[in-house]
């Protein structure tokens, strides 16, 4: 894996922010009831999931911004691990828009 320049890591923190914005308001407006159909809870813990890889990858990718490009601690894949988990589950969390249209009558 290639190593990522400082501007390319600023593009990706942008990005994760908004995803993480996206993840805590999805969170935030679901009910937390005992009794769920699957995939209400599969969407649930999709949000959950995301907004940690999220504010993991954001973390990460943060701490690796101020630290010098020679000897870096922080490897690219740390970053695009969970954020590559955070993308899959809003992809995941896309898909509930058309689930839920589909159960519209």
């Amino acid at each position: 894996m290639r190593t990522m320049p400082s501007a390319e890591m600023v593009s990706l923190i942008s990005f994760l922010a908004v995803l993480l914005i996206f993840f805590s308001i999805d969170v935030r407006s679901r009910d937390s009831g005992a009794s769920k159909p699957w995939h209400a809870r599969l969407f649930e813990w999709a949000s959950r999931v995301g907004g940690i890889a999220t504010a993991l990858a954001l973390t990460l990718g943060w701490v690796d911004l101020f630290l010098p490009d020679e000897n870096s601690v922080i490897h690219v894949a740390f970053v695009a691990v969970p954020g590559s988990v955070a993308v899959l589950c809003a992809i995941v969390l896309g898909l509930e828009m058309l689930w839920q249209r589909w159960e519209s009558p």
